[in-house]
């Protein structure tokens, strides 16, 4: 127990110090993404929304600071050859692996809260929240407002008078890629909450249209009295739970045919599925490093994120994102899908740890 706990301080200890350092990192970038994506809109609202990113921040961070700790701790008791003298002393080395499996459990079921509660409710109250906000757009609550951006709409606006901007500038990308830039006298903003998209209303509009030809940007200008362009705002707008805002309770009563979404059973089934493989993803982490780390001789650090964890990464994120969109298309079942990641991560652990034991 005296090495068990030694292990278990010391890779918690390596656990808060990455958790703490990545969290503030990670945090800031998710913000500066969050802020580039929606301009324009006031700094009460903008402070409301910085809480509900940090589900989501720390369903990054736990995993990762989890595999930085367990990689490190128990690849410095390898450099040192620590593990080698408790085998010669007749230390079976799953007491060294234990510290880290037991942490990575518990932070799994921290994270299966998140992902089941955390992150629906934090996504729904975004989107509520922004919603708001376009509501403010098109009042005059937004007179003190000179530019807004909603994704890869930009809009420019020099004074607002009788709710109406005035000489505009609109820049737009439809989803098939095409770039149009309008300047209009005047442009006023609808919000249609039915169905989620925010109408611009131009009067006296010139209109460019942007097309490549032969590698080169094509121009071509029109003229409008009266002109609408529709802007999609359903990501920033909640009329109804989605996929991923769901509470557990919903998507369990939508699963079992009794209770009507737009959704199909498929999408359903999957998204049940990556709820709990996401939330596991520290535990599996743990059970892949620590033997992987067992391994290192030398090198210190670098030696361990060139070794452990940066293939750890490699080799999870892409299988966990490509199962899940080969469960969507129906290539796979849902569950073979989603938990592809976890069983490669569980199958290296155990084949990797069985190898050294042998050694």
């Amino acid at each position: 127990m005296i090495l068990t706990r030694y292990v278990f301080s010391e890779t918690l200890r390596s656990f808060l110090l990455a958790f703490g350092g990545l969290s503030s990192v990670i945090f800031i970038a998710v913000t500066l993404a969050q802020l580039h994506k929606v301009q324009g809109v006031s700094l009460a609202l903008l402070l409301q929304i910085f809480p509900s990113l940090v589900p989501e921040v720390l369903l990054i961070t736990i995993p990762a600071s989890l595999l930085l700790a367990v990689t490190f701790t128990i690849g410095r008791l390898a450099a040192d050859n620590e593990l080698n003298a408790m085998r010669a002393n007749g230390v079976h080395l799953f007491r060294v692996l234990a510290p880290g499996l037991l942490l990575g459990a518990l932070l799994s079921l921290a994270c299966a809260w998140l992902y089941e509660f955390g992150v629906p409710a934090a996504l729904y109250s975004r989107r509520n929240i922004l919603g708001r906000a376009l509501e403010g757009l098109t009042a005059s609550a937004g007179s003190a407002v000179r530019q807004v951006r909603l994704g890869k709409t930009f809009i420019r606006f020099k004074d607002f008078r009788d709710g109406a901007m005035i000489e505009t500038d609109i820049f737009l990308v439809d989803p098939m890629g095409s770039k149009e830039s309008i300047r209009a006298r005047e442009a006023r903003l609808v919000l249609d909450e039915e169905n989620a998209r925010l109408i611009l209303d131009l009067k006296d509009a010139m209109v460019t249209y942007h097309s490549n030809g032969r590698g080169r940007d094509v121009q071509s200008d029109l003229m409008f009295d009266q002109l609408t362009r529709d802007i999609d705002v359903s990501d920033r707008f909640a009329k109804g739970r989605r996929l991923h805002d769901m509470p557990p309770g919903d998507l369990w009563e939508a699963m079992h045919g009794r209770m009507t979404t737009r959704y199909g059973n498929r999408a359903l089934w999957t998204e049940f599925h990556r709820r709990i493989s996401w939330s596991a993803a520290p535990l599996f982490f743990a059970i892949a490093a620590g033997p992987l780390a067992m391994l290192l001789r030398r090198g210190g650090r670098v030696a361990a994120l060139a070794a452990v964890v940066l293939p750890v990464f490699a080799a999870y994120f892409p299988l966990a994102i490509g199962g899940q969109r080969l469960a969507d298309q129906q290539v796979v079942p849902p569950w073979a899908g989603v938990w592809a990641a976890d069983a490669v991560l569980a199958a290296a652990g155990a084949l990797t740890f069985r190898r050294f034991v042998r050694l």
